[in-house]
Parts: structure tokens; C-alpha cells; sequence
């Protein structure tokens, strides 16, 4: 097992091609489609989502063995990095500087034994998730994975088996916007001034991609990926040719960004991808007169 974590996180640090790779179990029994409410790099309370959020109260389980590290209940927490937000919650200590983490758990129902007991086993039950954190009501299990080296979160979908999706990706609304903030809609308009822009598409309210890429004349400009989040200063950002925060990646309740670019004069063709967890593409092509 630790082998197989310590290729997953190289893959990741390199942000190289996809393959399935699985590290740990799902800290629940039931996983499907419709168990989750919020994906890891969602838009989630003016920030970039660094937890993995299921919708279902079921018993939370260790997804791997390792070392209790932190149990923490309600909202008494002192550490920097674990939020109080999280409310009841235990961090495992696992090989190769992982930390798992689970919150929102029902602090009645916590498992004494963890107090005492201090090594866990793959599927040992923690609680069943309650609302003691600072969730909206139809959440429940927050789950996170914590590169405690690079200090970063990992975007648990990369690690754990994998599973369809309930929403499929979707490239809709592609606008782009200049530096004075005027606005252009590729599904309408084929001419545009040359410059400086930020590309946008309709964000989903679920699905999240593993990146983003653009394309223009046949060379990759951009690419944004959701394998891990890191933080900038204050804020939590996701890696492309810069560190885009949340307000960068969504600058409102509708829009998601997919990157930047300059368009020279001439003839240009934007090419437009989204890549799933499963190497799935989605992909939109728009050919543009450049003034």
C-alpha cells in the first residue's frame, strides 16, 4: 500500500497522464453516484472546496490503517490547520505524510474506543456523520486527504476507486472578457479585438473537472487542474500558468474559469477541453476573425 500512495502522490506533484490509481478505500459502505453534495474544487462559501462532501448520514470509516492524530469534537480547535468549521472530527496519520480527515461527524455517536485505541484498521467506524459542522443541512461526511509534506490538499477522487458521476461535464456559456471587463459571447460572436483575455463557461453546480485546457492554432495556452488545492497567503488556489483563487476561478455564482490567452490578429481557432477523472473529454472548437 505505501508503494502504491507514494506513485500517487509523484503523479500528482507532476501532473501526469491519467491513470486509475487507488490508495485508499471510500470512508463510506455505500458509494454511488448520488452520494455526494459538493466535489472536491467546488465554489463553496467564497472559496475553492477542499473537502470532498457526502450527501447521505451513514458511518464514517477509516479509508486505510494508520494513527489517530487529532480527534476533535464540536467546535473546540486550536489548530491552524483544521478549521473549526469541520466540527466533530478524527485525523488518521497514514504512510508517506497523508493525513485522512473526517468531519461533520455525530459527536454522541463517536467511537469511545478511539480514545484509547490509537491505531486504526482499514474500514474501523468512527461515527455516523451528523451536523456538527458548519455544513448546509443536506451534507454530511466531510472528507479530506492532506499532503502534510507538500502541505496541499489532494483531491480524494484521484486515490479512491472510482465511480461514476451523477452530472456529466458540460462546456456551455463560453465567454471571454478583456482587461476593461467587456464582455464577449463566442456562441454569438466570431469577431473580437485582439488582446489579453480570461475565457469563462457555465459552472456546474456538482461536477468538477480534473482540467482545463485551451488550445489556440494548435498550442496549449493554458491548463488548470484540480488534482490538489494549495495555499496562497490567505487563500486557498488551484495550479495553472498562475495560482488562481476563488475569486479568480469563480468570480460569481455562474461562471467558472477556464484560463487565459492572447489572440493575435488573424485567424484564430480556440479549441476548448474538459478532462474527467477518467480521462473523459469534453471538447468545443470556435473559430474567431481577430481585429
Amino acid at each position: 500500500m505505501s508503494f502504491f500512495k507514494k506513485i500517487a502522490v509523484i503523479l500528482i506533484c507532476a501532473l501526469a497522464v491519467l491513470i486509475p490509481v487507488i490508495a485508499f478505500e471510500w470512508p463510506q459502505t455505500n458509494v454511488d453516484s448520488d452520494s455526494f453534495f459538493s466535489f472536491f474544487g467546488q465554489k463553496r462559501a467564497g472559496i475553492i472546496s477542499n473537502s470532498l462532501i457526502f450527501s447521505e448520514s451513514e458511518t464514517a470509516c477509516s479509508t486505510d490503517e494508520g494513527q489517530i492524530s487529532i480527534i476533535l469534537t464540536e467546535h473546540e480547535d486550536g489548530f491552524n490547520w483544521f478549521e473549526s468549521t469541520l466540527g466533530t472530527s478524527v485525523i488518521v496519520s497514514h504512510e508517506d505524510s497523508l493525513l485522512t480527515v473526517y468531519g461533520n461527524l455525530d459527536t454522541d455517536e463517536l467511537n469511545e474506543n478511539l480514545f484509547s485505541e490509537h491505531n486504526v484498521k482499514t474500514g474501523t467506524e468512527f461515527s455516523t456523520t451528523g451536523n456538527s459542522a458548519w455544513q448546509e443541512s443536506d451534507s454530511f461526511l466531510e472528507f479530506q486527504i492532506i499532503d502534510t509534506q507538500s502541505r496541499n490538499y489532494i483531491n480524494p477522487l484521484i486515490l479512491m476507486p472510482r465511480i461514476e458521476k451523477k452530472e456529466a461535464l458540460t462546456l456551455t456559456g463560453i465567454a471571454l472578457k478583456n482587461k476593461l471587463g467587456k464582455i464577449y459571447s463566442l456562441e454569438t460572436q466570431k469577431n473580437i479585438p485582439a488582446g489579453v483575455y480570461k475565457i469563462y463557461r457555465n459552472r456546474q453546480k456538482l461536477s468538477v473537472p480534473y482540467k482545463t485546457s485551451i488550445i489556440v492554432n494548435g498550442a496549449e495556452l493554458e491548463r488548470i487542474t484540480y488534482d490538489t488545492i494549495n495555499q496562497v497567503e490567505t487563500d486557498l488556489a488551484v495550479d495553472g500558468r498562475n495560482s488562481y483563487t476563488a475569486k479568480d476561478i469563480y468570480p460569481d455564482d455562474n461562471l467558472m474559469l477556464m484560463g487565459e490567452l492572447y489572440l493575435p490578429h488573424g485567424k484564430n481557432k480556440i479549441t476548448l477541453i474538459l478532462t474527467d477523472f477518467s480521462g473523459n473529454e469534453k471538447a468545443r472548437e470556435f473559430s474567431l476573425t481577430v481585429y
